[in-house]
């Protein structure tokens, strides 16, 4: 085959060309993501519930729906919290469940469950989560006018709130790459009617007559035809609320007198009482999450609305926009830091080949070749439908080092042929088939390690996908440019007139001359044959150690990402409203202001639909920092933990990084272990001074602090029945004054022609105890028809309680979270737990966290490892038609696995996914430095040479080219060390991994491997010998 090649080297140009101008072009059409585009197999129920007790509604809505919601197909986990007021239902899938079908089968549940759920609930709504829902960016629209962290203007605010909505995202959601535009920190309008009491007693009019009012002014009886004569008339009955002076203008009759609404209310439209706040830099501001289409590419979007930004400023110059947490940074930056490592990578190489080879033509044709490679690469990605994300670029930086290993081969051994006396032609020829094997098996190998990656379960198996996918391409496009490019393009190099021109007389002269690398090698075989036992102990030690830093060396699953953003979760623990919130919020971004170029604060309750189950309640709040650097970080970070606990002892603050794609997907937030604590006695309600006694018990145990349990206080009114019979009052006239008393009577609506407001009676602002003294209470008429009015506290008592502020759920019914985080020794801790929970009759524990998925993460790689040495042993004993010969490859595996650990250790990093690659690669590069050395030993001893100096001729003709493809591949990783964005601390651990390996690997393949062939072989030879 490569004799036919080398006769028609114009016929392979062209077809190389061809490829190489269509992989440019496609290589500008791909796509360009952060991350591979996964379906996270996750479904969210939200159910809403205004005015009903966490307990209650707990009890009468989300309990029937978990009910229904565990028949789901393929359902793998599912927890639930119920709040006062909000109810979530986390739903989460096997992996590769098809997420639409799931989505649809849980709505069909829901509709099921409506049944079951009280009459007025709404129905839940369910949104379905990919790792592309994460916003890209946020943006904020403030007020020119406001100034920071001062009074803002109500009206001018109102009126930005409706723009927001109505104008802004509608506007924004039309792009063509937006998928959806979440909104949050809106405030609503509502009418409002305060009644003046005094007014109401001297006029004898109760709340009832009111509402009664509104609702007989408020009425369509809609619409009827009538005919006359020839014609038809369309008649409209409409006696419908339209404005604020409608309202005003409704007349009651009380007892023949007429009284107009306005006489004895005061009427206006007012802001809606808030729940929450959202923060920008210090003023109010309406914030808009932006999500992403999966498959449009981040830079078209970020110029689509950077277009609409501009023209709104243009138009409205008392709006300011701000944009904050943007991840087109971090992809621009990261993707940008790959592209700059592939081609500092490629320099390197070629540094390398200039110094080894000695010439400048062979780089030149290595070069060449490799540059044709990756172009190709670029074609497939398009033909297979892959993005350039960080997953699948580093999966092409890895492959570099080796993809350039089989272009080195051949190069070298074409030289060699020549050194030999061969013609350029016969050389070409001679040089690439006799390594067309050798170097196909050991591509192979290298593949076999990749493709089980692929069958890890969850997210990680989806990620592995895509690197698995460079590394298989890159491998293969560059080994048949090896043996079908590489060779033409040696012989034209070398044939033609470049002889007269002044580069091919650039003679590098070679600081690294064959003797020398001889020398060398001839002095390492010459010491390890003279003490051999000393290498074969080396060898047997290896493997203990092995084991012993792998159980030794710290585990995760994914390697820490510095980050220069930092949120701060804080629940005051005390029943403060928004404003004072609020105003806490204020003074702690005041004292950091100069140590932060952005920060935003979500303070209360927030409006989005897709916050992935972080919904903040009335007291709590969500503060959002970026620093200049990562390490402004750390030291934020111990200046508002100082802060909270001097000023508000009660306080519980949570730090974590903000989620962007990679949080999402590596759960990386998670607990390490939670405690799961369920009642035995499902009777009564925990008590929660047993609880907090039980918790501190537990921390007592267990030298950990868990996360708290969050309790709320509030006032149970009792209100007293046979006082009420007593005094003849109705139980629904009572509810009605309350609700009027602590502002929560909403009776009618305003249908203005645009939009309904909400039209509520309110009463004025007081503490408790005057309402309760103050508020009167009209009795049902007697016998004669008189009416009296009772205060509220003679029917009320008032009794302090406190209550779990939310409660959680799961598989298994209601438990009481206690999450434990950065646990040293988890079985250790959960033992001791249990005891202290055994010993308690009323609980049972159960655990859970992220302690369980990485020991399940770590079998199935060791599993994966296992079939990957199966899957290389396979193509190794067709290789080398023997049993034995592979086992002397396979086993330089432990001793390199055993440095490369050693090396992540030296190094402060654990054995985590991305350490762990780089391992499992090396493991199949530092292979193929065996497999030349063995298949050319082999060869010599077929030819009749004796053992030894079969040993030593290969060893030296297979030099050259071992030392250079692992210095090529060490060279290549090299430029991940010193760069800092998040692909590259990705990478890093990876790297060190491959280049601690790699060093230890080419020594061992080049001096300890023939020593152990010569320990199995020396039998032989003697009998052949005789």
């Amino acid at each position: 085959m490569v004799k036919f090649l080398v006769h028609r080297p114009i016929a392979v140009l062209m077809a190389f060309t061809a490829c190489f101008i269509v992989g440019l072009v496609t290589y500008f059409t791909l796509p360009v993501s952060l991350l591979p585009d996964i379906a996270i197999p996750e479904i969210t129920v939200q159910i809403s519930a205004q005015n009903t007790s966490a307990r209650e509604l707990e009890n009468t809505v989300v309990k029937p729906l978990r009910q229904q919601l565990i028949q789901v197909a393929r359902l793998k986990d599912m927890d639930s919290e119920a709040r006062d007021g909000a109810g979530l239902i986390r739903l989460s899938f096997d992996f590769g469940t098809n997420t639409d079908l799931a989505f649809i089968e849980v709505n069909e549940k829901i509709d099921a469950a409506m049944n079951y759920l009280p009459k007025d609930a709404e129905r839940p709504k369910v949104v379905k989560a990919s790792a592309t829902d994460i916003p890209v960016f946020y943006l904020n629209l403030t007020l020119k006018n406001d100034s920071a962290y001062g009074q803002t203007d109500e009206r001018a605010f109102l009126d930005l709130c409706e723009f927001a909505e109505n104008v802004i995202k509608r506007r924004i959601e039309q792009l063509t790459e937006v998928a959806m535009v979440d909104v949050t920190g809106l405030v609503e309008r509502q009418l409002q009617i305060v009644p003046d009491k005094n007014k109401l007693a001297v006029l004898g009019l109760s709340i009832q007559d009111v509402e009664t009012a509104l609702a007989q002014n408020n009425v369509e009886p809609g619409s009827m035809i009538v005919r006359d004569g020839y014609y038809e008339y369309n008649i409209k009955f409409s006696t419908l609320l339209r404005t604020e002076d409608d309202v005003k203008n409704i007349l009651i009759n009380k007892e023949g007198r007429i009284i107009r609404l306005e006489e004895f209310c005061e009427i206006g439209v007012v802001p809606v009482k808030e729940k929450g706040i959202s923060m920008s830099n210090g003023k109010r501001a309406v914030t808009l999450a932006i999500i992403k289409q999966a498959d449009e590419n981040m830079d078209n979007m970020k110029e689509a609305i950077g277009g609409t930004m501009n023209y709104f400023q243009s138009v409205y110059p008392d709006i300011e926009f701000s944009v904050s947490r943007n991840q087109t940074e971090l992809l621009d930056y990261t993707i940008s830091n790959l592209q700059q490592n592939l081609s500092l990578g490629f320099l390197f190489i070629c540094i390398v080949a200039v110094l080894f080879l000695g010439d400048v033509k062979s780089p030149f044709i290595i070069g060449l070749s490799m540059v044709v490679s990756i172009v190709i690469c670029f074609l497939f990605f398009y033909l297979f439908k892959m993005s350039l994300n960080i997953i699948s670029l580093s999966g092409l930086i890895l492959a570099l080092g080796m993809m350039i290993d089989s272009s080195i081969i051949v190069t070298e051994n074409i030289s060699q042929y020549r050194e030999r006396g061969y013609s350029l032609r016969r050389a070409c020829i001679a040089g690439t088939s006799e390594v067309i094997t050798p170097m196909l098996s050991s591509s192979l190998t290298t593949i076999a390690v990749f493709v089980p990656l692929i069958f890890m379960s969850g997210i990680a198996g989806a990620i592995f996908y895509d690197q698995a996918f460079s590394v298989t391409v890159g491998l293969m496009v560059s080994y048949f440019t090896g043996i079908m490019l590489l060779p033409v393009l040696y012989m034209l190099v070398y044939r033609t007139g470049l002889r007269k021109s002044w580069f091919s007389r650039i003679r590098i002269n070679n600081p690294i001359k064959d003797h020398t690398l001889d020398r060398f090698y001839d002095a390492g075989v010459d010491f390890i044959f003279a003490h051999k036992t000393a290498s074969v102990l080396f060898c047997i030690i290896s493997i203990p150690l092995c084991v012993f830093m792998f159980y030794f060396i710290g585990k995760e699953r994914m390697p820490e990402i510095d980050q220069n953003e930092l949120i701060a979760r804080v629940e005051w623990n005390e029943n403060i409203h928004v404003d004072e919130s609020n105003r806490r919020v204020d003074d702690l971004m005041k004292q950091v202001d100069d140590r932060v170029t952005e920060h935003a604060a979500y303070v209360g309750m927030q409006d989005y639909i897709l916050n992935g189950g972080s919904e903040l309640s009335s007291t709590e709040a969500e503060l959002y920092f970026k620093t200049e650097k990562p390490s402004g970080i750390y030291s934020l970070q111990e200046l508002l933990e100082k802060e909270i606990r001097e000023k508000y002892p009660l306080a519980v603050v949570t730090f974590s990084p903000p989620e962007t794609i990679f949080e999402k997907l590596f759960v990386t937030g998670e607990a390490d272990v939670v405690a799961e604590l369920h009642t035995a006695n499902k009777s009564q309600a925990p008590d929660a001074e047993h609880l907090q006694r039980l918790e501190k018990e537990i921390t007592r145990v267990a030298d950990n602090v868990p996360t708290g349990i969050a309790f709320r206080n509030q006032m149970n009114l009792i209100i007293n029945k046979e006082k009420l019979l007593l005094y003849n009052v109705s139980y629904d006239e009572l509810t009605r004054v309350l609700r009027t008393a602590f502002k929560e009577n909403k009776v009618s609506v305003l249908r203005s022609y645009q939009q309904y407001l909400p039209i509520s009676i309110a009463g004025e602002e007081k503490s408790v105890n005057s309402v309760l003294s103050e508020t009167l209470v009209r009795t049902m008429a007697d016998g004669n028809g008189e009416v009296n009015h009772i205060p509220l506290n003679n029917l009320v008592t008032v009794v302090p309680a406190e209550d779990l502020k939310s409660i959680t759920a799961g598989k298994n019914g209601e438990y009481i979270p206690l999450s434990f985080y950065d646990v040293k020794d988890a079985p250790e801790l959960m033992r001791n737990v249990k005891e202290v929970v055994s010993e308690e009759k009323e609980w049972e524990v159960d655990f859970s966290g992220s302690f369980f998925s990485n020991e399940k993460m770590m079998g199935e790689l060791t599993v994966i490892l296992f079939v990957s040495l199966l899957l290389m042993y396979f193509i190794l004993c067709a290789q080398f038609e023997s049993f034995l010969q592979p086992l002397i490859v396979l086993m330089e595996i432990p001793i390199d696995t055993a440095f490369a650990l050693l090396a992540l250790w030296v190094f402060g990093h654990t054995l985590n996914l991305m350490s762990a690659i780089g391992i499992i690669v090396t493991c199949g590069i530092v292979v193929n430095d065996s497999i030349l050395k063995m298949d050319a030993i082999n060869e010599l001893r077929k030819a009749g040479m004796p053992l030894v100096e079969a040993i030593h001729t290969a060893g030296r003709r297979r030099l050259r080219a071992i030392i250079m493809t692992s210095l090529t591949t060490v060279f290549a990783m090299v430029p991940l060390l010193f760069t800092s964005d998040m692909g590259s601390e990705m990478q890093k651990p990876l790297s060190i991994a491959m280049i601690g390996s790699m060093v230890v690997g080419t020594l061992v393949s080049l001096f300890i491997i023939p020593l152990i062939y010569w320990f199995i072989y020396r039998k032989h030879d003697k009998n052949e010998v005789h």
